[in-house]
């Protein structure tokens, strides 16, 4: 089967997160005997050393600067000030919906995945584009995490706000999905979100996986007294989350434990977390890293505090398969099979989170035994020779035509 695969990122073997999930899926296809195409925008910065050793694997590789508007505009610019997502403004290009049609029209690919929503505007009403099955694999629908935004607010004139934004976001992602072949979620309460709003949606669940031999724990780096929050920051939801912390947890957390270390690390921290930064000396702001196992290492809990988006986050299965004990808000930790206080723990409240963190950070043993439990979770949940045949199975029945009402 010849597959083409649309990311907004280079993915490699250093990735991280959701490029890591993009990179181990398309080397896994590959392996099967699968001929693996890949079309993506490139940060030349960050993403130029590994071009080669990705290419070598594939059947073809196209790159394609980032639009324009990412080059000349500050990375959150658009944080919050459109109604439409900031993704889908940020990875709207002509030509790469040309480059898209040109490579299916001169390769003949059977089918088209595009990781991550905003990466299907390539192919919706796509002029370029040949006759071709077409999949969105969502990561992280921005209509539910808007809605769950509204969840969270009181009744205002920026609950109305919000409400507009949720209406517009829906409008646009599924006019999207409606005109795809199939739609991948990574949990099953995504899809049954997704399916409570539109119900005629073709939606099939496949579980991520995670490479344990990648993310294992690093005996010989010391611990520091330090927790650390991963992400890419400019996301609505990282950016969100983060600066509750900040702004709620951790005043709480520092006056319980003053010598507590936090360690904000990903690409396009805010302009909000570097001030924070800047009064708190014990706030390190890392920006991009080459390595993230290193800082995970070296840390003694890992925080996602997450209050919107779904899907799986492959950063708290990172921080887990290297046996950081995990501290998490429910929807950070959505479709991760958490058992309160043996493998992680689950704090939806400032001071509930703050009194757990405070309580790990002095419990040396409870932090192992957390960690290897956690381990283990990942290791039995999320296998990746799981997810491909599943994977592989979705990609047979799209392109063999079968409608989606006969495999559901």
């Amino acid at each position: 089967m010849k597959i083409l695969i649309l990311s907004p990122r280079l993915p490699h073997a250093h990735a991280y997160s959701g490029m890591q999930m993009v990179y181990q899926r398309m080397t896994r296809l590959r392996d099967r005997g699968h001929q693996v195409g890949l079309i993506c925008y490139v940060d030349e910065e960050q993403d130029t050393p590994y071009l080669g050793e990705v290419r070598s694997d594939l059947l073809d590789l196209e790159v394609i600067r980032a639009p324009w508007i990412n080059r000349v505009l500050p990375d959150n610019f658009t944080m919050g000030k459109y109604a439409s997502p900031s993704s889908f403004f940020r990875y709207h290009s002509g030509a790469m919906k040309k480059r898209v049609g040109e490579i299916v029209a001169r390769r003949g690919y059977d089918v088209v995945i595009a990781e991550f929503t905003a990466m299907g505007q390539c192919l919706h009403q796509n002029p370029y584009l040949p006759g071709v099955r077409k999949i969105i694999s969502c990561h992280d629908s921005p209509t539910l995490g808007s809605r769950r935004r509204m969840d969270i607010m009181e009744a205002s004139l920026k609950w109305g706000k919000q409400w507009m934004e949720y209406r517009h976001m829906r409008m646009l992602e599924f006019e999207l999905y409606r005109d795809m072949d199939r739609v991948l979620t990574l949990t099953d309460q995504e899809r049954f979100d997704l399916l409570e709003e539109d119900s005629t949606l073709g939606i099939t669940t496949v579980r991520p996986g995670l490479s344990s031999k990648m993310f294992k724990p690093i005996a010989d780096l010391p611990k520091e007294h330090c927790i650390i929050i991963t992400a890419r920051f400019s996301s609505d939801q990282s950016q969100f989350g983060c600066l509750w912390f900040l702004r709620s947890v951790w005043p709480i957390l520092r006056g319980l434990d003053p010598e507590v270390k936090l360690y904000l690390v990903g690409r396009d921290p805010s302009s909000g977390m570097r001030r924070h930064a800047r009064r708190d000396e014990r706030i390190f702001v890392t920006g991009g890293v080459q390595d993230l196992r290193p800082f995970l290492a070296k840390s003694k809990i890992y925080v996602c505090p997450v209050l919107s988006g779904s899907g799986v986050r492959g950063k708290i299965l990172e921080a887990m398969a290297m046996n950081l004990p995990v501290v998490s808000t429910s929807i950070g930790a959505e479709g991760i099979p958490v058992e309160q206080g043996n493998n992680a723990f689950i704090a939806d409240s400032p001071e509930v989170m703050a009194g757990m963190l405070f309580g790990l950070l002095h419990d040396e043993e409870k932090c192992k035994s957390m960690g290897e439990k956690a381990r283990h979770a990942v290791e039995t949940c999320f296998a990746w020779e799981e997810s491909i045949d599943r994977l592989e199975q979705v990609l047979q029945e799209v392109v063999s035509k079968r409608s989606y009402h006969q495999v559901a």
